[in-house]
């Protein structure tokens, strides 16, 4: 019996600039097996975050579909994809997206509040990431206090606490040191061991491919190996 949760079948992403049609995306066909760790490399413009905002849901393709356990979420009605995204998904932006009048304690609050109605387990659950992660002495801090590589471990703990099923991580180590790049890879694959994640991830060069079950390259919007 197949493991696959994920399944993109004939996928076209194409968008209209300047009155002229840009393909991003062209007939990328691919599964993803539950508790696989898959990177995604290309280079800039290659189509990684394309693939990624499909994949998610946080965009609708132009043709073709995206399946996650036999649900076609790229024709999904709000409902059940918001249903998806609060439930099974967890993304990583490289750009953070921490809100700069919270501390780091309510700007991971804010990923676990939907989905846990008690205040002090979702503290413990906090608390722990900030351990896991060495960020509880920051607890109070706010982004511009933090560095860069503070700053995006504070994004990844927000999205582990919502304990998603998947985690969809665009250029997560882009930004950061070396240091910082090792730490949250680690964390990210002891957590997905521990937790039998599924790790989506897209790079375009700065995550070693030990840290991958499987590697695939996009060039010029599809897939060349």
């Amino acid at each position: 019996m197949s493991n696959d949760i994920f399944e993109c079948i004939s996928l076209v992403k194409q968008y209209k600039r300047n009155n002229k049609i840009f393909t991003a995306l062209s007939d990328i066909n691919l599964t993803v097996s539950g508790n696989e760790t898959l990177l995604i490399k290309g280079r800039s413009g290659a189509g990684k975050s394309t693939l990624i905002h499909l994949m998610c849901g946080l965009i609708k393709p132009t043709s073709g579909r995206v399946n996650y356990k036999g649900i076609t979420i790229s024709k999904t009605d709000n409902s059940l994809l918001s249903r998806f995204l609060l439930n099974d998904v967890g993304i990583i932006f490289q750009n953070f997206n921490l809100l700069p009048t919270y501390n780091v304690y309510e700007n991971i609050e804010i990923g676990i509040i939907p989905k846990s109605p008690d205040p002090q387990k979702s503290r413990d659950k906090i608390l722990e990431y900030l351990n896991h992660f060495q960020l509880a002495d920051k607890i109070n801090y706010f982004p511009a206090e933090l560095s860069v590589g503070q700053q995006q471990k504070v994004a990844v703990i927000r999205t582990l606490v919502k304990d998603p099923s998947v985690i969809f991580a665009d250029e997560p180590t882009g930004s950061v040191d070396d240091q910082s790049a090792s730490e949250i890879l680690d964390q990210l694959q002891k957590l997905k061991k521990e937790k039998k994640l599924t790790l989506i991830m897209a790079t375009h060069g700065n995550i070693p491919d030990q840290y991958a079950d499987r590697i695939i390259v996009l060039e010029n919007g599809k897939i060349s190996n």
